[in-house]
């Protein structure tokens, strides 16, 4: 697009407001994101180390455990820095730089919001730097969504469903139309972990605003979940009663998820489902 200049004030665009690149409000309510996230709360399987076995996984590592290089590599601690803000008419694009804690290696994440017919177009281009040494549990952007008197607590949306699904365990899953609230979309495991995500979603509504999706160059849909705390409270809890009151909901939409393998009793991810540092784009268009 041309025309576009250094921003750095407020901006409206559509039915949201930004400052200083920032989304601080959505269909008339505060919300803010989107903000890469590499982590998930690590699952049973992926604190597994025991039945270990390298030759089942191109990222396997006998005797560690996935969540263990995920916290030594820092992915549950990551450093956003913006670069830069621009603006056009009608159109707002930021270019962030995100690390891993104590690490060179990087992720360019560059952001394009563009108002069409009414609604909202969100581009996000994510581009890895080279030398990251294992998988990464996801590649996904998060939207926090403050209650503000009214919380969002139920999804409709229409992709896979009824129950959550991954990568490698998408056989009981079926395409339709599906509604829950935030509880039913989350499994209440004995330690909380990972839980919630529908792969291949088309579209999702809050209530409070509705988005959505585009397949990618390689015709991939995102997936999405819906949680009352971010991955890093949930992996320091270590039973449901510990998890911390909540006045936010968090909006997850991934281009991809790490498998869930059977590491805790068996075989780790099979490659085809291990989710290697890559390039993924996101498009997701938001309505009132």
């Amino acid at each position: 697009m041309a025309g576009w200049r250094d921003s750095s004030g407020t901006v409206d665009i559509a039915l949201a407001s930004f400052d200083r690149g920032t989304l601080v409000r959505l269909a008339g309510r505060p919300v803010s994101g989107p903000r890469l996230e590499l982590f998930r709360a690590p699952t049973d399987n992926d604190e597994g180390a025991a039945f270990s076995d390298p030759t089942y996984s191109d990222a396997s590592i006998a005797g560690v455990s996935s969540a263990r290089l995920w916290r030594e590599q820092g992915l549950d601690r990551l450093t956003h820095r913006l670069v830069s803000v621009q603006e056009a008419p009608g159109a707002l694009r930021t270019l962030t730089r995100v690390s891993a804690a104590n690490s060179v290696d990087s992720v360019t994440v560059e952001t394009t919001w563009t108002a069409l017919d009414g609604e909202l177009v969100l581009r996000v281009e994510i581009e890895s730097s080279a030398g990251w040494p294992t998988v990464w549990p996801r590649i996904g952007v998060r939207f926090d969504l403050p209650d503000d008197g009214n919380p969002i607590d139920t999804a409709e949306w229409f992709g896979t469903g009824p129950l959550e699904s991954y990568p490698d365990s998408t056989r009981a899953a079926y395409v339709g139309r599906f509604r829950a609230t935030i509880d039913e979309l989350n499994v209440e495991y004995a330690r909380p972990q990972e839980t919630g995500h529908h792969t291949a979603v088309r579209e999702v509504d809050l209530g409070a605003f509705a988005f959505t999706t585009t397949a990618d160059a390689r015709g991939r849909l995102p997936g999405f979940s819906l949680s009352r705390h971010t991955p890093q409270q949930i992996a320091a809890a270590g039973h449901p009663h510990e998890l911390p009151p909540s006045a936010t909901t968090y909006l997850f939409v991934d281009a991809a998820q790490h498998g869930l393998g059977s590491r805790a009793c068996g075989p780790d991810v099979w490659p085809a489902f291990a989710l290697r540092p890559e390039a993924r784009t996101l498009r997701v268009r938001f309505r009132g």
